[in-house]
């Protein structure tokens, strides 16, 4: 692969950075709340700590900001990855990132995720790199 096929964005939609205070949690889930990283329209990225690697494979989502009413429930999801950053030399606990795209969405959970797209990322025009 060059370095040109590398850098080919695969993404249907732009990512942005998420203000503090947003977390999602995955439903079933073994892994608790995470705080979410970054969001589009197709998917989001967050992080958590954990002692073991999940073993549940969640099948929905919820969205939540802690300084707001904003919620986001019963949102469609899979797992994508999942993958340790960094682990406790003399600890268990590790911190993962973990990356999830999102399922068939209803009308009003599209406009529910375009609302807090525009409401809790820190620049609506400022995509991730």
């Amino acid at each position: 692969m060059t370095d040109t096929e590398a850098k080919i964005e695969r993404r249907k939609h732009k990512r942005f950075r998420v203000q503090e205070g947003a977390f999602v949690i995955l439903k079933p889930s073994d892994t608790g709340a995470g705080r979410l990283v970054n969001i589009s329209l197709s998917g989001l990225m967050f992080e958590y700590v954990s002692t073991r690697e999940p073993s549940v494979e969640a099948t929905e989502l919820e969205l939540f900001v802690t300084d707001s009413v904003f919620r986001l429930y019963g949102v469609p999801c899979k797992k994508v990855w999942d993958l340790p950053v960094y682990k406790h030399p003399t600890m268990s606990l590790q911190k993962r990132q973990s990356g999830v795209e999102f399922g068939e969405l209803l009308p009003h959970q599209r406009c529910q995720l375009e609302a807090f797209i525009q409401n809790h990322t820190s620049d609506f025009n400022d995509q991730v790199v």
